[in-house]
């Protein structure tokens, strides 16, 4: 029996490519839901990466604050709570974190599933603005 959300992909597509889409969309699913209430205000983009045998989180971060780092624990482990039972269930789960802005030239983690992304022309403009008023003092 076919699963329903087959019917929303291309149906030329070969059954491995459609395993992967439908893969990448449960994690991405069950990311959003363990990231709920979790992202502080320091987390800037919040992705995530189906890999062999492995799921990476990506986050870019304003600045690697404790609040940051716990939150993104909390994150990775309510992710694994809710991969429980799945086929997921066994993968491993790690976080590559990325200090900076989460914008497409910089970010590793902006190319995969995206999750969370802040606006990252205005965080070049507000660093810029830091960068004046210390230049004026």
């Amino acid at each position: 029996m076919r699963h329903p959300a087959e019917l929303y992909y291309a149906p030329s597509l070969p059954p491995d490519e459609v395993r992967a889409l439908l893969r990448r969309d449960q994690l991405l699913l069950r990311t959003c839901q363990a990231a709920l209430g979790r992202v502080g205000g320091d987390v800037l983009g919040l992705s995530v990466e189906p890999r062999p045998g492995e799921v990476v989180v990506h986050a870019a971060v304003a600045r690697e604050t404790p609040e940051a780092v716990q939150n993104l624990q909390e994150i990775v482990s309510e992710l694994k709570m809710l991969l429980m039972g799945s086929p997921e269930g066994r993968s491993d789960i790690t976080t590559e974190v990325h200090i900076g802005s989460p914008c497409p030239a910089l970010w590793p983690g902006y190319g995969h599933a995206l999750v969370f992304v802040a606006k990252w022309n205005d965080l070049d403009k507000e660093g810029d603005e830091e960068t004046e008023k210390v230049g004026e003092r």
